[in-house]
């Protein structure tokens, strides 16, 4: 970090600093709204059976509405895993899993 060098670690030393940690902390917030916009389009016609519930460490949590709907999940995670990522600068999904919370 540039700045003073007794400046606490974790401080901004200048407005530089405070810009870019400002940046870091704003791309979460976008990454979930581009993933809501394109959620149906990428899921087709099973977006009416699959709920989007979040994204924790790169895992896309997502809750089927029957079990048929979870096993379809399940074999079709690898390409949706693809066809979401597309839409980042930076592949950011990692996995699709289940969930019933």
């Amino acid at each position: 970090m540039t700045g003073r060098p007794d400046a606490p670690r974790g401080r901004w030393a200048n407005a530089g600093d405070l810009v870019a940690a400002f940046t870091r902390r704003a791309q979460g917030p976008d990454r979930l709204a581009i993933l809501a916009s394109v959620w149906d389009k990428e899921c087709g016609s099973f977006a009416k059976h699959w709920t989007l519930v979040g994204v924790k460490k790169g895992v896309l949590y997502v809750r089927p509405k029957s079990s048929a709907a979870a096993q379809e999940l399940h074999m079709r995670a690898g390409g949706l895993v693809k066809a979401l990522n597309k839409y980042f600068s930076r592949p950011w999904i990692v996995a699709v899993r289940t969930t019933y919370r």
